[in-house]
């Protein structure tokens, strides 16, 4: 896996990442699934090492990535902010 993330452009990562996104949209993967992803796949970074970055404890950050718990919109916006994503509602279609 680290080869392959090392491997991947900066163009490739934001093709994932807008992929994985549009998943999200369609209701094909989570948010819980889309962090996971990206933390492993992208960023090659386990649970301590992301949950420091964004700020919160490693209890809280599995807990958003197995999608359980209510995490507050404040603690999903620290989440995502080292991807450059925050919180926002989104049209759905009828």
């Amino acid at each position: 896996m680290k080869r392959e993330r090392e491997k991947l452009s900066p163009e490739d990562r934001e093709a994932l990442l807008l992929g994985w996104l549009e998943a999200v949209q369609r209701g094909e993967l989570t948010e819980g699934q889309l962090l996971r992803r990206v933390r492993t796949e992208v960023l090659g970074l386990n649970q301590s090492q992301y949950a420091e970055l964004a700020g919160i404890s490693r209890r809280t950050l599995s807990d958003i990535e197995r999608d359980a718990g209510q995490q507050t919109v404040s603690v999903l916006n620290r989440v995502y902010r080292p991807l450059g994503l925050k919180m926002g509602l989104v049209l759905r279609r009828r």
